[in-house]
């Protein structure tokens, strides 16, 4: 079985989206329509292909889902450093992992990839 997409509902798209683009700087997805490659998103949705598959929202004005998501990089001490400087609050660190929050509360948990 391989995991195709997690889905979270959102009331705040703009803000996810600045979140997880300006501050994480996650890879906007893209697909193909009618010969030409598009960016995956729109006023109702983002899609952000990473290895293993899509992290989406989708705007629902009266749901917004929790969970948390566990994102691994390469470079953990200049993600840590990227954060800092931006003025993002680490909620909880150790030595190879920190918490940050989104906009709308969820976790995310930053690794570092290991060989």
């Amino acid at each position: 079985m391989k995991l195709n997409a997690i889905i979270f509902h959102t009331t705040r798209l703009a803000e996810i989206r600045e979140f997880y683009e300006g501050i994480l700087s996650l890879p906007l997805g893209t697909f193909k329509k009618d010969g030409t490659v598009r960016p995956d998103y729109d006023d109702t949705y983002v899609n952000y292909h990473l290895e293993g598959g899509l992290l989406c929202f989708e705007s629902d004005p009266g749901r917004t889902d929790q969970g948390t998501v566990v994102l691994t990089v390469k470079n953990f001490d200049e993600t840590r450093a990227r954060l800092e400087t931006r003025g993002v609050s680490i909620q909880g660190r150790g030595e190879f992992w920190l918490k940050i929050k989104d906009p709308e509360g969820r976790s995310v948990i930053i690794e570092p990839e290991h060989d």
